[in-house]
């Protein structure tokens, strides 16, 4: 079966301020056969739309100018009502390191996504979050997402450890992966020498 048919019923929503990166975004997810893709660039209006109406993965950028993403799923996960309360959130980014990966977790995203992005890691990366959803706890404080206690569990063996991967990456093309920090959450990092001008509304 193929991603089309996989894909049909699958309601996406992207969050990012850069209409370039949502037509991209956009024409990638319907060359996977989703076919209800809701685009903003105003994090305010996504997360009213979030509440409002069932959603079965968002794609929240890091950079905006009003509101990081990392804010924007923190502020989604301690939200009194979401029309989908297990909704997978998947941060988006040029820039990812430790601290970004570690804020993030903590935020309560579901899943990392390093740009730019091709066809088949957003194939995997929505598989995975769709079919291998990662527990859910609430917390004390109106929070409700992933377990953040499993930060203490041993993570999963990787190619390399975060900094070896990133000292790698700036000498060796190819895929880098970060370690696991929970269940279903890993990073793939791709070295793309030099950086374009074309590139730029990537970040």
């Amino acid at each position: 079966m193929g991603s089309a048919a996989v894909f049909a019923d699958v309601r996406v929503c992207v969050v990012d301020d850069n209409r370039n990166f949502q037509n991209l975004f956009r024409t990638l997810l319907r060359g996977l056969g989703v076919r209800r893709v809701d685009l903003f660039g105003d994090p305010a209006e996504a997360l009213s739309f979030v509440a409002a109406t069932p959603v079965d993965i968002t794609f929240v950028d890091l950079v905006m100018p009003d509101q990081n993403g990392i804010e924007w799923v923190r502020r989604a996960r301690r939200a009194a009502l979401l029309a989908n309360p297990i909704m997978p959130i998947a941060l988006v980014s040029g820039h990812v390191d430790r601290r970004v990966l570690t804020a993030a977790v903590h935020a309560g995203v579901d899943d990392i996504l390093v740009k730019p992005l091709s066809p088949a890691t957003l194939f995997r990366h929505i598989r995975r979050l769709l079919s291998h959803p990662i527990p859910y706890v609430r917390g004390s404080d109106g929070y409700f997402g992933p377990d953040m206690r499993l930060l203490r569990a041993k993570p999963k063996q990787v190619e390399e450890p975060v900094g070896a991967a990133a000292a790698a990456s700036r000498t060796e093309p190819g895929p880098k992966t970060y370690a696991r920090s929970l269940p279903g959450l890993h990073v793939e990092r791709r070295h793309d020498p030099g950086y374009s001008s074309a590139q730029a509304f990537l970040d």
